[in-house]
């Protein structure tokens, strides 16, 4: 897989000497509510609903005294020697009202900022961003060959307490960097966010039967149930933003076989959508990864019924 095959562009890229794991954070410049709320607008803005590619700084911060030889520190010491100057990660944030001392847990948040906060200032990276879904780039390519000079001037010779926002030459000699997805463990943010998102609208009866048939209680096995029914509306909200995105693309045709509605003759005045369902291609991976419209496929009913086929043969083996 290739960052040009994301359903959504690289917008934006993240400098920093600390890799992410679960969440991207950033400070603002003070501690007040609205200060925290201008960092977030900002940072928003940026990436603008796209992805964001994490770039590992050359240099290393030092750690406030007493921590020089904190195991955990000389540990992440060692490990940015193989990541400085490269290219990491490719990662999709959520913009969320949880503080990151709620993400963190009150404890790791403590010992984050005595570790490094300034002073009194203990708002050390406090606007936070969930990594919903992330992507490990697999060669970790050095970030001054894949953009050459210009480029790696223009992002990275200056330290910047935001993001580094792509134009779209820098997107396009990053789009074939090959990654590999890897389980985020804050999906669940980006899942319950979505769940409100999806209560509130109101859904096509024809997508929500299709997605339950999908989403069966043996996918959803382990779920409780009152969670399932929220796992079940959310996927069918995914679905119909799928089709809404196919209808503006004007791409509605057989994924699989290429059946195109539109080409067939003598049925004027039926709409070619309902010639084609919508399918759920990981089932198994819903209410516990964070699924995007890129996780459906728009069939004609003879290959949706064999698609369902090789799901009940796989169960089975």
């Amino acid at each position: 897989m290739k960052i040009s095959d994301l359903p959504g562009p690289i917008t934006a890229s993240k400098a920093d000497w600390l890799a992410g794991t679960t969440w991207l954070g950033f400070t603002p410049t003070n501690g007040s509510l609205q200060s925290r709320s201008q960092c977030q607008g900002t940072i928003q803005r940026q990436y603008a609903g796209g992805y964001v590619i994490e770039y590992i700084t050359e240099q290393f911060s030092e750690p406030n005294p007493g921590f020089e030889t904190d195991p955990q520190y000389l540990a992440e010491r060692e490990a940015h020697k193989e990541l400085a100057g490269r290219f990491i990660a490719v990662h999709k944030l959520r913009t969320s009202a949880r503080p990151l001392e709620t993400i963190l847990g009150p404890e790791e948040f403590t010992r984050l900022q005595d570790m490094w906060a300034q002073g009194e200032k203990r708002w050390r990276w406090s606007v936070a961003f969930p990594i919903v879904e992330t992507y490990d780039i697999t060669d970790r390519p050095k970030a001054k060959d894949v953009l050459g000079k210009t480029g790696y001037r223009r992002l990275f010779q200056r330290s910047s307490a935001t993001l580094g926002v792509l134009n779209e030459e820098e997107r396009a000699a990053l789009a074939d960097l090959e990654i590999e997805q890897r389980p985020a463990a804050n999906a669940w943010i980006g899942i319950e966010d979505e769940f409100v998102l999806a209560e509130a609208s109101e859904i096509d009866d024809r997508i929500r039967r299709a997605i339950e048939r999908d989403l069966s209680d043996g996918a959803l096995e382990g779920i409780e149930v009152e969670r399932r029914v929220k796992v079940r509306k959310r996927a069918a909200w995914l679905a119909q933003e799928f089709v809404k995105r196919r209808r503006r693309e004007k791409t509605l045709h057989c994924d699989a076989c290429e059946f195109d509605p539109s080409t067939v003759s003598g049925i004027e005045g039926i709409n070619p959508r309902s010639l084609l369902d919508v399918h759920h291609m990981h089932p198994l991976d819903e209410g516990a990864r964070y699924t995007t419209i890129k996780d459906f496929a728009m069939l004609c009913p003879t290959c949706h019924r064999v698609e369902h086929a090789r799901i009940k043969v796989a169960a089975k083996g």
